[in-house]
Formats: structure tokens, sequence, C-alpha cells
């Protein structure tokens, strides 16, 4: 396959109309796209920052990272690697992976799915086989699999629905809604300090819940339980079973992620800073090696027009006419790179959101961390109300009777037994 390259700026605009074969799409640093196909199945065009291509065959793209990136129809398989802007693919008919992409949205994937390590939210509309979806640093939404899903480690809320089996695992819940239904049976683990109200529905009556220190059947088709303060709300629904159990965070995760604490924003400020003074260094540099070269060429047209033996109105004219010319591809120039730059912009005050949202998660995982104690809320049956005791004007009455043998032994012994019981 040949390579063709498209220089653009740091975060272009790039879609990819259709792709009748297979897809790679990888991210880099340069500032250019670069298409490796047969050339005579690509159809490759670029004005304004934004380019368009379409392949008849296999593709493999590479493109700034921060580039947005619009897929409409991929025929074959897809893979997205290392990309750090919106992603949005409307069809892919074969498998989709993602790994390393920030906020993604998929409409369908007629094949399966394996998310990876995905910075942000990752939103499918529908998946028709099976979903695999690990280390998503949002929310995560899966509205319809067809197949099987295995789903872990998710940071925000999950709201995801399987026909097949559903295997959840999470180390940690920071969001604060999960919505989990399942047409097969639900496997769910979650962190020991948890602090979530969680409800079961289970159309096979079968409702199994496994904690540190106790555990409990239940053969009905609905059932809650309270962990902690309850701050979370988890629905789980699934025709089949439904078993979740507790889990134990690795030795030092919880540690390592409150250790940024204050300080992280901090940390991530001066990185933002940096970011910004490299693009704005970058931007004047272009910017000034534009001016030189149109400053050369005005030069070089003044002496050709001087050695044409034109008269001084025409050659002012020329000059004139090239001088505007020169100036309209100066604004040009500078209107795509301040579009550049407010696009990096954007998405550095993107980035520093998601970091506040992390440290304040990392915040609510350390007011919960090293605990061990337990406030379980189990559904219990009310509390049978505790009985009076025998009054003393009681007891002399009946000490009385006894006295006055209008009663025997026995008969008070049984009336203060009827007292004592007298609630029941």
């Amino acid at each position: 396959m040949d390579q063709q390259t498209v220089s653009t700026s740091l975060a272009p605009e790039v879609i990819i109309e259709q792709v009748h074969g297979n897809l790679q799409v990888e991210g880099w640093e340069d500032p250019q796209v670069t298409i490796k196909a047969n050339p005579s199945e690509l159809t490759l065009q670029e004005q304004d920052d934004v380019v368009k291509l379409a392949c008849q065959g296999n593709c493999a793209v590479r493109l700034p990272v921060g580039a947005t990136l619009l897929v409409q129809k991929v025929h074959g398989e897809a893979r997205f690697k290392g990309l750090k802007d919106q992603l949005t693919i409307e069809q892919v008919q074969g498998a989709l992976s993602l790994r390393n992409v920030l906020d993604t949205h998929v409409e369908k994937v007629d094949g399966e799915l394996l998310a990876k390590h995905i910075v942000g939210d990752l939103v499918v509309e529908k998946v028709s086989g099976n979903a695999q979806v690990r280390d998503v640093q949002g929310a995560c939404t899966l509205k319809q699999v067809d197949g099987n899903l295995e789903l872990r480690d998710v940071e925000g809320d999950v709201k995801v629905t399987a026909a097949g089996n559903a295997q959840i695992r999470l180390s940690m819940l920071s969001g604060d809604d999960y919505q989990i239904q399942a047409s097969g049976n639900v496997h769910c683990r979650i962190p020991e300090d948890a602090s979530v109200t969680i409800n079961f529905s289970s159309d096979a009556e079968t409702i199994q819940v496994k904690l540190p220190n106790q555990s409990k059947m239940i053969k009905e088709g609905s059932y809650s339980v309270t962990l902690g303060n309850g701050d979370a709300t988890m629905n789980i629904s699934a025709d089949g079973a439904i078993f979740l159990k507790t889990q134990t965070n690795e030795p030092g995760e919880a540690d390592f992620d409150s250790d940024f604490g204050e300080g992280y924003g901090g940390i991530y400020d001066d990185f933002s800073q940096q970011i910004a003074q490299q693009v704005e260094a970058q931007i004047e540099g272009q910017m000034e090696a534009l001016t030189r070269q149109l400053n050369e060429q005005m030069a070089n047209l003044s002496a050709t027009v001087g050695k044409a033996g034109l008269s001084e109105q025409e050659t002012e004219q020329i000059i004139q006419r090239a001088r505007a010319s020169s100036e309209r591809a100066t604004a040009q120039a500078q209107e795509k790179m301040r579009r550049a730059q407010e696009k990096l912009e954007r998405k550095l005050e993107a980035a520093r959101r998601r970091s506040e949202m992390k440290a304040q998660a990392a915040e609510r995982r350390a007011q919960f961390h090293g605990r061990r104690s337990w406030n379980v809320e189990w559904p219990t049956t009310p509390p049978v109300p505790a009985k009076e005791p025998v009054s003393d004007e009681e007891r002399l009455l009946i000490l009385r009777m006894l006295e006055q043998k209008k009663i025997t032994l026995e008969e008070a012994e049984d009336l203060l037994s009827a007292l004592e019981g007298k609630n029941d």
C-alpha cells in the first residue's frame, strides 16, 4: 500500500466517510494525517483543516492525537488507538476495538466490542455480538448488547443492558446511578467499603448476596439491601439468577489515588500552562515562517516584473493584486491556527475538569478506605413490642387475694403468669 500525507494543525477535524475493508486508526504527535491505502481505492480531500477520506479497500490512518474524528461506516473490522479528542463512530459491520481513546460515542457495532482504557465517557447504542469493556474513566452506557457482557472498572455511572449473561466487577463506586439489566444471569462484584443501596429483581427468584461477615440466599423475585450510608443507587435486574459479592481492593490502590489529593490540580495546571505555552510558541513560529515566505515571494515578484519591461502603472497593479492575495492567504492561515488553538484550549479545559472529578472521587473513596465495620440494613419483619412488666399494685392485689384465701397458690402463680404475658 502507498502512503499519502496531508499537513494539518495539531487538532484537525477528520471525517472518514466509508471504508469497504478494514480500518486502523492511531494517534501521534505530528501535525499531519498519513493514509496507507491503495491509491486507486482512496479518495482524499483537505480544506480549512478538515480532512475527508473514503477507501474501497483496507485503510490505515495516523492522525494528530488532538484530532476530532467522525467515522461514518466501516464494512470490515475497525481499531482505534491513542486518540485524545472526541471520537464518533456511526457503524462498524465487523468487530470494533477501542484502546486509549477519549470520549467515544458509537451508534452500531455488528460484531464484537472490545474497549479498554477510555479516558472519558463511553456510549454505545447497539452491539450485535459480545462486549468486553474495561477501565472507563467516566460514565459507561451500553444501551443494547445482544450477546454476553463483561464490564470492569468504571469510574462514573453505569447503564447497561445485555441479552445474554452479564459479569460486572467494579473496584470502586464513585458514581451515583448504576443500572444493570440482563436476560441471563448477573454476576456482580463491588468493593467492601461501598456505600450503596442495591435493588434486586430476578425472574428466576434466585438472589445470592455475599458480604465479608454474612451471606444470604433469597428465593424471591425482588429484594433490597443497603451498604454503608447508601449514597449511590444500584438496580440489578435479570431474567435468571443474580449473584452479588463484595471484594477487597488490591493493596495500595486506594492509597495511590488518594495521594494526589489537593496537589493534583496544581500539578495539572502547571502542565496545562506548559502545553499552552508550547502551542503558542509553535503558532508564532509558523506565522513568522509564513511571513518570511510571503516577503520573499513579494521580493521575487517585484524583481520578475521589473525585468518584464512593463510600465510603472502595470507593475504597480500586479504588485498590489499579489499583495492583496498574500494578505488574504495570511488571514486564512491566522484564522486556521486560531481555531486550532481554541480547540486545544477547550480540550485542556475538559481534561482539567476530568482531573477535578477524579480527585473528588478519590477523596470519596479515601473516606471509606480502611473501614471494616459494616453497616448493613437487611430487610426484617417488624419487631415484637416489649412486654410491660407486672406493676407493684397488681402484685399486691394478688397477695391480698391469696391471704384472704380467695385464690390458691397455684391460681396466684397462674394469674401472675397471665399478667406478665398480657400483651401477647
